[in-house]
């Protein structure tokens, strides 16, 4: 997974490359103000509820999202580690969380995408099949929601009436 700063926290989660299937992760906030070997003092908290992951975080409104290969999302207070809520995907999850417009937007294998309400409890506003692995991350543009599953890319925009 990729490194994401925040208030001068470094977040990042890692465990084996999936080729080794499922397996124990660690999701850590480190404070970048730091120097030398920060192995302990730099620690600001360490999560161990997650599973191996190749996403990267996404932050938004004190809460950092972060899906785990294994197909969870877990929600956690940015600050503290505390928390808030998981959501079993119920398959592995490639891409990476995208928090846009108050929501959460993740894919799945199984070409499903779940939409959650973002915030501390968790609420499941819609589910859709695209058809085929949603291995990407959603990418939001210009009013449009791009999907991109294993052989398709859709383009999902309100309409203009």
């Amino acid at each position: 997974s990729t490194p994401v700063i925040f208030e001068d926290k470094v977040y990042i989660a890692n465990g084996q490359d999936p080729e080794h299937g499922e397996g124990l992760g660690h999701l850590y906030a480190i404070d970048a103000t730091k120097r030398g070997d920060i192995t302990e003092s730099g620690r600001v908290w360490h999560y161990t509820k997650i599973r191996r992951s190749i996403s990267t975080a996404a932050i938004h409104d004190g809460l950092i999202y972060y899906a785990d290969f294994s197909g969870f999302l877990h929600c956690l207070d940015v600050r503290t580690g505390k928390v808030m809520w998981v959501h079993d995907m119920l398959a592995a999850v490639w891409g990476s969380p995208l928090v846009a417009d108050g929501k959460v937007y993740l894919g799945d294998e199984d070409g499903d995408v779940v939409v959650l309400q973002a915030g501390k409890e968790l609420k499941v506003l819609a589910e859709m099949n695209m058809g085929s692995s949603v291995y990407s991350t959603l990418v939001p543009a210009n009013g449009t929601l791009f999907i991109m599953n294993r052989n398709q890319l859709f383009a999902v925009a309100e309409s203009k009436r």
